[in-house]
């Protein structure tokens, strides 16, 4: 164990101390099987594991010596095959190998009361009881219940994590069949979905696949968001925010005719884009750096376009469950985040063509970021809703009946997104 803890420290002090993305730190660290369960289960728990710390200890500790109590806690609390004994002991000999041997015994003490259940955890009738016992900051479980009631907060907050991927096959290269024949050869297992990909285990096949450019990775909700759009193949699109690149090129496959011109304000992001259009060979991607607050003539072609994706940067909040590290981010600003949706949404509003659709989507929750942005382009005049149709067999048929805007609860195969078409008046 000794060595899986300390692993896991040195990845969770990327991403407390640092500030780095857990994917990124887990993608660049050769940690064991057990190391990375320890960091994903450390950051699932990152709530309960500081409610357990602050009631055995007066002043919390800081940096290391704090991550290193986290993973003794949620050791302690979860890893039933380890005996608990042996998880305190081997704690203390990593806080000597960390550099903080003057706190080894501090280290052990607490552990030592974890170990022993000498703590205490809210009553269900306790106002924090939800926030501690699902592990998530009480902000987000009032926003919850204000925003769909408690029993739809409860079952959301009660959702299990994401262990496995999404993946949708590269038309253009393969096809379903001969990907679930690759993935059965090798012995994988693998679940088909109603969004039209595979729910897989990340295995050597499926980099393999992935590599080759017959599969990629796509959540099933922004795959919805790019149904949603039902663009006509031979028309043109616009995606105003498009990296990493995935809804734009989902379409190309889609519309083969058609042209696709996926734009990022961020030169890197854009890059990154342009690799990945060629590795799934895209040809009717064109790539592009544009600021979508500040659009220009060269790309932003006033009602240039069949039909315009505005899929914004938002607080991601409906990813919780496939990115525990969303709640250590520091939150943006409400007034900030409403001025940057509403000015790339009116901007890509002037980009779509009399009649033509324009889609607005986000991976959040709320209707701040949602509902709002959109009623605010509604008042102009010039859009009205239009249903989304085609989800009828989608989520037991949940979003058949719609007025053209769907929030997609966070739950099974898919995460939280909104998703609203608009079309514009001839």
């Amino acid at each position: 164990m000794r060595k899986h803890i300390y692993q896991a420290c040195e990845a969770l002090k990327r991403v407390y101390i640092t500030g780095e993305q857990l994917e990124v730190v887990v993608m660049s660290s050769s940690l064991s099987p057990m190391a990375v369960k320890l960091v994903y289960g450390v950051l699932e728990n990152d709530v309960k594991t500081e409610y357990i710390i602050s009631r055995l200890v007066q002043d919390r500790p800081r940096g290391m010596t704090l991550i290193l109590l986290k993973v003794g806690v949620y050791a302690l609390i979860s890893l039933d095959e380890v005996p608990k004994f042996a998880i305190v002991s081997e704690c203390v000999e990593v806080a000597k190998r960390l550099g903080k041997g003057d706190q080894s015994g501090f280290v052990n003490a607490v552990l030592k009361r974890v170990a022993e259940d000498k703590y205490s955890l809210p009553k269900p009738t306790d106002e924090d009881y939800l926030s501690v016992n699902f592990s998530k900051p009480q902000w987000f479980v009032d926003a919850l219940i204000k925003e769909f009631g408690a029993d739809v907060a409860r079952d959301i907050l009660a959702q299990p994590v994401v262990t496995d991927e999404h993946i949708r096959v590269n038309a253009r290269l393969s096809s379903l069949e001969n990907v679930k024949n690759a993935l059965r050869a090798d012995g994988e297992d693998f679940a088909e979905s109603e969004a039209g990909g595979l729910c897989v285990r990340v295995s050597p096949t499926v980099r393999r696949l992935f590599n080759e450019g017959a599969i990629t990775y796509q959540a099933a909700s922004s795959m919805l968001a790019v149904r949603a759009m039902a663009v006509q193949n031979g028309k043109s699109v616009l995606d105003v925010c498009a990296a990493p690149g995935g809804k734009a090129i989902y379409i190309s496959e889609l519309c083969p005719d058609s042209k696709v011109l996926a734009l990022d304000v961020n030169s890197h992001r854009a890059s990154l884009m342009s690799n990945y259009v060629k590795r799934m060979r895209a040809v009717n991607v064109e790539t592009g750096v544009a600021d979508a607050l500040k659009p220009d003539g060269r790309y932003f072609l006033h009602g240039g376009y069949d039909y315009v994706l505005a899929d914004v940067p938002c607080s991601c909040i409906g990813m919780f469950r496939r990115h525990p590290d969303t709640f250590l981010k520091k939150r943006q600003d409400p007034a900030e985040l409403h001025a940057l949706q509403s000015g790339i949404l009116r901007n890509a509003a002037q980009a779509v063509k009399p009649g033509g659709v324009l889609v607005y989507s986000t991976c959040t929750l709320f209707r701040a970021e949602n509902g709002d942005i959109v009623d605010g382009l509604l008042k102009g005049g010039k859009f009205k809703k239009e249903h989304i149709a085609g989800f009828e067999n989608i989520d037991g048929g949940r979003y058949a009946d719609n007025d053209g805007a769907i929030t997609v609860i966070p739950h099974g195969i898919y995460d939280g997104f909104y998703i609203a078409r608009l079309r514009r008046m001839a």
